[in-house]
């Protein structure tokens, strides 16, 4: 069974301000996860790591460097789970 992109934002937002401990109304598809949340390797390692266990999906580091914005992040998870 598929799962909307709205319900993919809604987890991944959660996991995302979870993991950065942020304020989720900063968070939108359009927030850049280093240049407007100001994530590090580490934090991005670790977003990137509770990503793959909580969708059951492996992201290359390659992938994951061109992975920008939270809509990136929403289509990537969308393309590989559905």
């Amino acid at each position: 069974m598929a799962i909307s992109k709205e319900d993919l934002f809604a987890k991944i937002k959660e996991n995302l301000v979870e993991t950065l401990e942020l304020d989720a109304d900063n968070v939108t598809l359009e927030t850049n996860i280093v240049e407007d949340l100001g994530a590090d390797s580490i934090s991005l390692m670790e977003f990137t790591l509770a990503l793959e266990d909580e969708f059951g999906i492996e992201i290359s580091d390659e992938d994951a460097e061109h992975i920008l914005t939270l809509g990136q992040v929403v289509d990537y998870v969308s393309n590989k789970i559905n």
